[in-house]
C-alpha cells in the first residue's frame, strides 16, 4: 500500500520531537507473544563501520508503486516512495537522529542560526560552498528563494502540497554572498526547522509549469551521495549511482541502488527469491510470517511514524458532509479489533492511536479522542438523530439509502481486510459500505486527490516535524493541500495559526493538542493504529533497516565483507 507522506515542512524544535519510551500504548489485548514486545526507540539497522563493508555492489530497493511526479513538493509527488529516493539524492537542512533530535546537515549548510532582527524572526542559512547540484551549479540563496516562492501560497498556480510556514515568510534575500540566504518571517513561526526539507534546484520550481509538470517523467537535478543514472519507461525502475563529485565526509559505499515498484504479493515473492534486498512489511501479517522464515533475511523493527487512518469526504452533497454522521460512523468502527487483526502477528502490544498530530513515542502524545470510542449503540442513536432511520437492512433519509463507497488500492491485502472489517461494523448500525478496489497506481491521482470517494483509508507517514498536520487539517476554500476530504472549520484553522506562531516548545505542544481535540470534534478523520517500522532485509546488508524516528544515511549502506 503506497503511503502518503506528511509534508515535513512544519518542524517542532528538537526538544519537542524527542522520542521517549512508548508508555501507556497497550490496548489491553494480546498480540503475538513471539513478536517484539514493544516498539524499540532505537534504530535496528545492523550497524557496522564502513571498514567492515564491501565497496560497490547494488541494492535492490523495493518501493510500493510507480511515482507519478518526481517533485516531492508538488501534491502528486508527496509520497513515501519518493522520499526513499530523496534520502539518497536530495538536500535537507537538518538531520534527525533515531530519537528525533535534530542537527544541522553539514553536507549542505555549515551553519543555520535563528535570531531577531528589527523585531522580526530571522533565520540565516550558510550554504556549504562545496555543495553543488548534479548540473555542476553550486547551491545558492536563489534555490531557497525559488522554493519559498513556489510554496508561499501567493500564486495558486503552483500545486504545492503544503504552504505551512512558507506563507509566513516575508522575504528570502542574499546575505554576504550567494552562499548565504537570510529568511525573514512576517509572523513568528516556531516550526521553521522543517522549511526547505527537501530543497529542490530552482530550475525545477521557479515557474508553475516547471513545478507542476517538469518532473512528471524527468528527475530534478540532484545533490546527494547518489545521482540519477536512469529511469525506465513508465517509472518501472529507477537506478541511482554513486555521485563521483560528492563532497560529503563519506563517499557512498554502494555503486548503485535500484528502486523497483512492487505490490505486496510480488514483493514477497521477490524477497523469497532474493531479487530484492529490503521490503517494508507494514502491518502485513502474512508477509511478516513469510519473511521470518527466510534464512537469508533479517527482521528489523522499531518505533516509527506510520499510522493508518479512515478519512471522510466532506464535500457538499456527500452524506459524510454532515458532521453528525461522521461522528456516528467513527463510534461504529472497532479500532481495537482492527489493531489486533492488523498488528497482532507482528507485535505483542497492538494499540489504537488517539492523536492526529503526534504518534506514540513522541513527546506531546496524549489521547484526545474523548467519547469517540467503539460504541455501536451510541452510533445508532446518533444516526437516528441525524434523520437516518432504519428501513429494512439499512438506513434511509428522505428516500435515500445510507450508501457509502470505500475506495482502496489493489495489491494491498491489509487495506482489503480493513475495509471488510469496517464494512461489517457499519452494517451492524445500518450503513451500507461498498468496497471499490482501484488500480494502485491510480489510487491517489485519479481518486483521492480529486475527491472521488466517500471514505478511504491509507497510511500517513510523518517525520520529526510533527506539526506538518497543518496541511492535512486546515480547510482553505479552493485549495486542497493534503486535506483531501475537505473537512475542517474556522476553529481548526485558528488553532493551527496559534500553534504555528508559538515559539515556546512547551506551549506549542499544548497548542497542537488543542488543535487535535478540535479535529476529533469535527469528525475530520479517524486514526486507527500506529504501525511499527518493520523491515525485512538481506542479512548481509549493514546500516539499513528500521530507523526509529531518524533519517537513513544511504551513503553508509553496504554489504558485509
Amino acid at each position: 500500500m503506497r503511503r502518503r507522506t506528511i509534508r515535513a515542512i512544519v518542524p517542532l524544535a528538537a526538544v519537542i520531537a524527542t522520542a521517549g519510551l512508548l508508555a501507556g500504548c497497550s490496548s489491553g489485548n494480546s498480540g503475538n507473544a513471539n513478536a517484539p514486545s514493544s516498539f524499540s526507540a532505537q534504530a535496528q539497522n545492523n550497524p557496522h563501520p564502513i571498514s567492515d563493508l564491501k565497496q560497490g555492489g547494488n541494492m535492490n530497493y523495493r518501493i510500493e508503486s510507480v511515482i507519478p511526479n518526481y517533485n516531492y513538493l508538488q501534491i502528486d509527488g508527496t509520497l513515501g516512495d519518493l522520499n526513499r529516493v530523496y534520502l539518497a539524492t536530495m538536500p535537507t537542512p537538518f538531520l534527525a537522529a533515531a530519537d528525533a533530535s535534530l542537527s544541522v546537515n553539514k553536507n549542505y549548510f555549515t551553519n543555520i542560526v535563528e535570531s531577531e532582527v528589527n523585531g522580526k524572526q530571522t533565520i540565516t542559512y550558510d550554504i556549504n560552498p562545496k555543495a553543488k547540484w548534479s548540473t555542476g551549479r553550486p547551491l545558492d540563496y536563489r534555490d531557497l528563494v525559488a522554493n519559498w516562492t513556489a510554496q508561499s501560497g501567493k500564486d495558486t498556480a503552483y500545486e504545492a502540497s503544503s504552504t505551512a510556514g512558507y506563507d509566513r515568510i516575508e522575504s528570502v534575500v542574499r546575505g554576504s554572498s550567494d552562499q548565504q540566504a537570510i529568511v525573514t518571517f512576517a509572523k513568528k513561526y516556531g516550526d521553521w526547522r522543517g522549511d526547505f526539507a527537501p530543497l529542490l534546484p530552482r530550475e525545477s520550481v521557479d515557474t508553475p509549469e516547471a513545478f507542476n509538470k517538469a518532473a512528471v517523467t524527468t528527475f530534478p537535478a540532484t545533490a546527494g551521495p547518489f545521482r540519477i543514472r536512469s529511469i525506465a519507461p513508465g517509472g518501472q525502475r529507477i537506478v541511482v549511482e554513486r555521485n563521483p563529485d560528492w563532497w560529503g565526509e563519506n563517499k557512498a559505499v554502494l555503486d548503485t541502488i535500484t528502486y523497483i515498484p512492487l505490490d505486496v504479493p510480488a514483493a514477497i515473492g521477490a524477497l523469497q527469491s532474493g531479487e530484492i534486498d529490503q521490503m517494508e512489511l507494514g502491518s502485513n501479517a502474512d508477509s511478516f510470517k513469510t519473511a521470518r522464515g527466510l534464512p537469508n533475511v533479517d527482521l528489523r523493527q522499531s518505533v516509527g511514524y506510520q499510522y493508518r487512518h479512515f478519512d471522510f469526504n466532506g464535500a457538499k452533497g456527500r452524506i459524510t458532509s454532515d458532521k453528525a454522521v461522521r461522528l456516528a460512523l467513527m463510534k461504529a468502527i472497532n479500532r481495537t479489533y482492527l489493531a489486533q487483526t492488523q498488528l497482532g502477528q507482528i507485535t505483542s502490544k497492538p494499540a489504537v492511536l488517539d492523536n492526529h498530530v503526534f504518534v506514540n513515542g513522541q513527546k506531546g502524545y496524549q489521547a484526545n479522542n474523548g467519547d469517540i470510542t467503539f460504541n455501536p449503540e451510541q452510533a445508532k442513536k446518533e444516526l437516528d438523530a441525524a434523520g437516518w432511520t432504519m428501513s429494512g437492512q439499512f438506513r434511509k433519509k428522505d428516500g435515500k439509502q445510507l450508501d457509502l463507497r470505500d475506495v482502496i488500492p489493489s495489491g494491498a491485502p491489509n487495506a482489503t481486510q480493513e475495509a471488510q472489517i469496517m464494512q461489517q461494523n457499519l452494517k451492524d448500525v445500518g450503513v451500507n459500505l461498498t468496497i471499490d478496489t482501484v488500480p494502485s497506481d491510480d489510487f491517489f491521482n485519479k481518486y483521492i486527490l480529486v475527491g472521488d470517494f466517500d471514505v478511504t483509508h491509507f497510511t500517513w507517514e510523518g517525520t520529526p516535524y510533527s506539526s506538518s498536520s497543518d496541511g492535512i487539517y486546515r480547510l482553505t476554500p479552493g485549495i486542497t493541500l493534503q486535506n483531501y476530504g475537505q473537512v475542517g472549520s474556522p476553529e481548526i484553522n485558528a488553532l493551527a495559526d496559534t500553534a504555528l506562531t508559538e515559539t515556546d516548545d512547551t506551549k506549542r505542544l499544548a497548542d497542537y493538542n488543542a488543535l487535535d481535540k478540535a479535529v476529533w470534534a469535527e469528525g475530520h478523520s479517524l486514526t486507527l493504529f500506529q504501525r511499527p517500522s518493520t523491515y525485512a532485509v538481506t542479512k548481509t546488508l549493514a546500516n539499513f533497516g528500521a530507523p526509529a524516528f531518524g533519517d537513513q544515511d544511504m551513503s553508509k549502506v553496504g554489504f558485509l565483507k
